[in-house]
C-alpha cells in the first residue's frame, strides 16, 4: 500500500557518505505507522491502540513504503515509492539514501520488513528479495546487493509483511482472499494458515500495517478503520494445523493508507507503561496475553477520584491494583446488596461525562460471556456521582463472584481489548439470597493489620514484624440476624522472621462439629483439597498456612521487612465458611475472632527452649486465651506475665503485647527497630492499658525512616 513520507530536503534524502540521522537510542516498544496524505509518521501503542504523531509533513511528498525496524544498528529501512531507492531512517525522522544492487528496475516494492540485519521486499509481480545490511556497520555508504529468494510468489496482493521473531518465517496477508500466508525465507515457499473471513467477516480496506512482537504475534491494522486485531503465532505445531485465531484487540489510527514497523524483539508494553488493566482471576480475561481490558492512563477520563497508575501487566492474585500502587480502585460502590431477584443499586464516580459498560459473572463459572452478564450497556454517565440499577437474577448463584467495570471516551468496549481513554475496576462482589444482610470487618474493602513478635516468650528485638497479615472478614446474615457465612479474605504483608511460623483463624464459641463440608479455603485463588479445620481439635480452628516461611520469595530473608526487600506479594487467601444446619451461631465472639500465630512443627523453635513444643507454641492477641493445643508450661517464662487466673495473656509487665491489631492498614518496624522506637507513643500506650494514646499507630506519629514503606 503507498504510503508517504516528508523529509526536510533532497539533500538530506540523498546523501551519499554522511549519516542524515542517528540510529534510535533502544529498540522501541512502540509501532511506527506510516500514512499519507500528507506524509506522517505515527508511534502507536498496540497495547490500547492510542498513537501520537512523530513527524508532520514537511512538504516533500515522498512515498516510502515497506518499512521494518533493524534490531542490529536501530535504523528503520524503507523503499522510496517515487525513486525506486531504499532509504533508512533514525530517531529524527529524516533519511538517507543506501545504494543498493541488482534490485529489479523501475519495481515499486509495496511490503517488506527486516530480520536478523537483512532487509527483505516482496512484490507479487516481481518476487521475494533480501538485502544483508551488514556491509553499513562498517561503511555507511556501502554499496549493498540484492539476492532473488523468488520469482513467484503467486498472487498474494500484501500491503505489508512481518517476520517472526520465533520461527524466523515471513507472515502476510492477501488483500483480496484475505488469506494470512506463512511464507519460508530461504525458499520463498508459501503456506496458507487462517482464512481471514471464517474468523471476523470480510475485513474491508485490507491490511495495510502489521507487526510482530517478541512472543510472537502478529498484529495488523486494518486500513479502513484502524482497528488492531492479534494472530498468536508462537506455536509451530497451532501453525502447521491452521489452530491459530484471530481476535480484536484494540482501536487504531484510521487511514485509506497504512505501512507499519516495529522492533519485533520488544515487549508490547515496556517499563514506562502508561496503561491500566484489571485485577479479576485471569479466567475473566485480564492479562494482556488474555487481550485483558486496559486503558491509556492520563487521558482525564477515568473513575473515582483518584487517576489510575499504570502497571505493567494485569494483575491477579496474590495482586491487585491497590495492593501494588495507588488506592485508585474508588469508582465503583454497592449501595444495595446483591440480593438474587432483586434490583441493586450501584453508585459509580465519573470524572467526566463518558461511557460505561459493566460485567458481573451471574453463575460463578470464572467468564463473563453468559447471557445476561452485560449488566450496563455504554451508559452516558456525568461526571460526579451516578446511580444505576442492576438487576439480579433469581437463579444467580450464591456466593463470591467477580465484576468488572469499563470506563471511556467513546464506549461501546467488550469486557476485553484496548482501550485509549478511560479505566477499568475490576470487584469481587457477594451474590446473596433474598433477605440476607452483610457485616464487614474493618469495612467492606479495607483491611485490618494483625502482626506478631515470634520471640515468645522472649521479648527479643520486639520488632512486630515477624508475620503480618492483612485481612477482612464478611458475615452473611439472614432475615433474623443469624450468621450463616463467614468470609475471611488475606494475605501475607511480611515475614521478617528467621523462624518457622503458621498461621490460623479459631472462631471462639463454636466447635469442629459446628461447620459443614460445604467449607472451602483457597490459596492465590486456586482451591485447595481441605478447608484447613484442623481434625484432631474440639475447637473450630483453621489452618491457614503452617508455614508461612515456605510462602515467602526465595533470596530475600527479611520480606517486605527490610527497605531492600521489596519483592511482590506472594500468597493471598480465603476461607468460605458455612455451618450445619440448626447451629446456633449467637455464641460466636464478634469478629475478628481469633487470629493467632504458631510455631511449625518439626522445625527449629526457639533460642533457649530445651524441647520442641511445635503446633503446641501459639501466640495470641493480649488476653486472647489460647487453643486447645497451647503447651501450658511456658506460661510465666522468661518475659511472659500470662496468668490464666485473672485472665491475662501473652503479654509482658509493662503489658507489652506479642501481637497487634490494627484496624486499618498499618506501617511495621523496619527489621531490628523496636516498635517503641518506631512509634514513640506505643509505650504510653501499653502501659496505660490502652487508655492513652489511642492513636500511636498513625504513621504522622511514626518516628522517621524506622517504618517498612513500598513505596522507597
Amino acid at each position: 500500500m503507498r504510503t508517504y513520507l516528508t523529509f526536510l530536503s533532497l539533500a538530506m534524502l540523498f546523501p551519499t557518505a554522511v549519516n542524515a540521522d542517528e540510529p534510535f537510542d533502544t529498540c522501541p516498544s512502540k509501532a511506527f505507522l506510516f500514512q499519507s496524505s500528507p506524509s506522517k509518521v505515527f508511534g502507536v501503542n498496540l497495547a490500547t491502540g492510542g498513537y501520537s504523531e512523530l513527524a508532520a509533513t514537511t512538504g516533500l511528498n515522498t512515498h516510502i513504503n515497506a518499512v521494518g525496524f533493524n534490531d542490529a544498528d536501530r535504523y528503520i529501512y524503507g523503499f522510496d515509492y517515487d525513486n525506486y531507492r531504499v532509504i533508512r531512517i533514525g530517531k529524527n525522522y529524516t533519511g538517507e539514501q543506501v545504494d543498493v544492487a541488482a534490485l529489479p528496475e523501475l519495481t515499486r516494492f509495496i511490503s517488506g520488513d527486516v530480520h536478523d540485519n537483512v532487509y527483505y521486499l516482496h512484490r507479487r509481480e516481481s518476487g521475494l528479495f533480501k538485502i544483508d545490511l551488514s556491509p553499513l556497520e562498517a561503511d555507511a555508504s556501502a554499496t549493498l546487493t540484492a539476492e532473488t529468494i523468488t520469482s513467484n510468489m503467486g498472487v498474494i496482493r500484501a500491503s505489508d509483511l512481518a517476520i517472526n521473531p520465533i520461527d524466523s518465517k515471513m507472515y502476510l496477508v492477501d488483500n483480496k482472499d484475505y488469506d494470512l500466508y506463512q511464507v519460508d525465507l530461504t525458499t520463498g515457499d508459501t503456506n496458507v494458515v487462517i482464512n481471514m473471513i471464517s474468523q471476523i467477516g470480510e475485513p474491508a480496506g485490507g491490511f495495510g500495517a502489521v507487526y510482530f512482537d517478541v512472543n510472537g504475534n502478529l498484529y495488523l491494522s486494518r486500513n479502513d478503520d484502524g482497528s488492531i486485531f492479534r494472530v498468536n503465532l508462537s506455536d509451530p505445531d497451532d501453525i502447521a494445523q491452521g489452530d491459530v485465531g484471530i481476535e480484536f484487540f484494540a482501536p487504531g489510527p484510521s487511514s485509506a493508507q497504512n505501512d507499519g514497523a516495529r522492533c519485533a524483539n520488544a515487549p508490547v508494553i515496556d517499563e514506562d507503561s502508561t496503561i491500566d488493566f484489571g485485577d479479576a482471576p485471569d479466567s475473566y480475561k485480564t492479562l494482556l496475553a488474555s487481550n485483558g481490558p486496559r486503558h491509556e492512563i492520563n487521558t482525564g477520563f477515568y473513575l473515582g477520584s483518584v487517576a489510575p497508575d499504570s502497571e505493567g501487566d494485569g494483575f491477579v492474585s496474590p495482586l491487585d491494583d491497590n495492593k501494588a500502587g495507588l488506592a485508585d480502585e474508588d469508582g465503583v460502590g454497592f449501595v444495595t446488596a446483591l440480593e438474587a431477584g432483586k434490583t441493586a443499586i450501584v453508585s459509580v464516580q465519573a470524572s467526566q461525562s463518558g461511557y460505561l459498560s459493566a460485567w458481573i459473572d451471574w453463575n460463578q463459572d470464572g467468564d463473563f460471556e453468559d447471557s445476561g452478564e452485560k449488566v450496563i450497556d455504554n451508559n452516558l454517565l456525568s461526571s460526579g456521582a451516578n446511580a444505576l440499577s442492576v438487576s439480579v437474577p433469581v437463579d444467580a448463584e450464591i456466593g463470591s463472584s467477580w465484576s468488572r467495570f469499563r470506563f471511556s471516551q467513546s464506549g461501546n468496549l467488550d469486557y476485553f481489548g484496548g482501550a485509549t481513554t478511560g479505566e477499568v475496576e475490576d470487584h469481587p462482589v457477594t451474590i446473596m439470597e433474598d433477605g440476607s444482610s452483610l457485616r464487614y470487618y474493618p469495612s467492606s474493602d479495607g483491611y485490618a493489620t494483625v502482626a506478631f513478635e515470634d520471640n515468645w516468650p522472649k521479648e527479643g528485638d520486639y520488632d512486630m514484624n515477624d508475620v503480618v497479615i492483612r485481612f477482612r472478614i464478611t458475615e452473611t446474615l439472614d432475615e433474623n440476624d443469624a450468621i450463616t457465612r463467614v468470609l475471611i479474605q488475606g494475605y501475607l504483608a511480611a515475614y521478617g522472621a528467621g523462624y518457622h511460623n503458621g498461621f490460623a483463624f479459631r472462631l471462639p464459641g463454636l466447635n469442629r462439629t459446628d461447620i459443614n463440608s460445604a467449607t472451602t479455603q483457597s490459596h492465590n485463588m486456586v482451591l485447595q483439597e481441605t478447608s484447613g479445620l484442623e481434625s484432631d481439635a474440639n475447637e473450630a480452628i483453621f489452618i491457614v498456612s503452617e508455614d508461612l516461611k515456605q510462602k515467602v520469595p526465595a533470596g530475600c530473608m527479611y520480606y517486605r521487612t527490610a527497605q531492600y526487600c521489596q519483592e511482590d506479594l506472594s500468597f493471598e487467601f480465603e476461607l468460605d465458611i458455612y455451618f450445619e444446619a440448626g447451629v446456633d451461631t449467637s455464641a460466636l465472639v464478634p469478629m475478628p475472632y481469633d487470629p493467632f500465630m504458631f510455631a511449625t512443627p518439626g522445625n527449629y523453635v526457639r533460642d533457649g527452649l530445651w524441647y520442641n513444643p511445635g503446633r503446641g507454641l501459639e501466640i495470641h492477641l493480649a488476653d486472647q486465651t489460647p487453643t486447645e493445643k497451647f503447651d501450658t508450661y511456658w506460661y510465666g517464662w522468661w518475659s511472659d506475665s500470662s496468668d490464666p487466673d485473672s485472665d491475662r495473656y501473652f503479654k509482658t509487665d509493662a503489658n507489652h503485647p506479642w501481637a497487634l491489631l490494627i484496624t486499618d492498614e498499618w506501617s511495621w518496624p523496619r527489621e531490628h527497630v523496636d516498635l517503641v522506637d518506631a512509634y514513640a507513643e506505643f509505650a504510653g500506650y501499653a502501659e496505660s492499658s490502652g487508655n492513652n494514646n489511642q492513636q500511636w499507630y498513625l504513621i504522622e506519629k511514626a518516628t522517621a525512616d524506622k517504618t517498612y514503606s513500598s513505596e522507597e
